[in-house]
């Protein structure tokens, strides 16, 4: 099942995805109560799921720099998700899922292209556009 480092890699971004979709319950001490917003992570929550989901999907292929992608959104301080705009978040994570599950050719060797549509099912038909 772990094989090798980018599976390992691509199994714990799929973690990582769906503890950030889920809504954070409020500190009640010094500092910030919240790291994300829950009104952020529940607007982005439909992506971020999908998003995981391809990742446990060992028929869709992932470079490096999508997987960055992935990763710098939800850890990355600066980045819309941990900011207080919902609208912002929302369209980059809508624009990280679909620039990550659009079909790409397979670098197995066959050159046939694989669809992560056909394997995702979307939460909602907002976000596919249908």
């Amino acid at each position: 099942m772990f094989r090798d480092r980018i599976t390992r890699k691509r199994y714990r971004l799929a973690r990582s995805l769906e503890r950030a979709a889920a809504p954070e319950r409020p500190h009640m001490g010094r500092g910030p109560r919240y790291l994300v917003h829950p009104e952020i992570a529940l607007a982005c929550a439909p992506s971020l799921r999908a998003m995981a989901l391809a990742l446990r999907d060992d028929a869709i292929v992932f470079g490096e720099d999508e997987l960055r992608g992935i990763q710098s959104f939800i850890t990355d301080g600066s980045s819309a998700f941990f900011g207080r705009d919902t609208t912002a978040a929302m369209r980059k994570a809508v624009g990280l899922q679909h620039a990550v599950l659009e079909p790409k050719p397979d670098d197995r060797g066959d050159g046939q292209v694989v669809t992560a549509g056909a394997n995702v099912r979307y939460p909602s038909p907002a976000l596919t556009g249908s």
